[in-house]
């Protein structure tokens, strides 16, 4: 007989925090590479041909774009957590606060009952 672990949610690996980080990280610097060199060493070469040139900085101005977008999702992302999070604190204080207030008027229906048990 076969046992079957329950259905876990799998998160995806850009929704995952730590990896978006790294791999922003990662392709910001695999950009600043590229553009110093195409800036630098490479520009003699990328100079002789316009095509050379032109799918060079093509693929550098793609891969710079996908990184503004990616940290666009980022901020977004964090934001939304953010804000979740802030909504359930809230949600937990009012359930302190209530049950706080039932408390105290529990201890002042028991003073008003019996006001000479309650002093010490």
């Amino acid at each position: 007989m076969q046992s079957r672990e329950p259905d876990r949610s799998v998160t995806k690996p850009i929704n995952a925090f730590r990896f978006r980080r790294n791999f922003l990280f990662v392709a910001t610097l695999l950009t600043l590479v590229l553009v110093f060199l195409g800036a630098v060493p490479y520009h003699a070469k990328l100079s002789l041909s316009a095509v050379r040139f032109t799918v060079f900085w093509a693929g550098v101005f793609v891969l710079a774009a996908g990184v503004l977008a990616l940290a666009i999702y980022d901020l977004a992302r964090v934001r939304r957590d953010h804000q979740k999070r802030v909504r359930d604190l809230e949600k937990e204080l009012a359930a302190a606060a209530a049950d706080a207030r039932e408390l105290m008027r529990r201890q002042a229906e028991l003073e008003r009952d019996d006001p000479e048990s309650s002093r010490p």
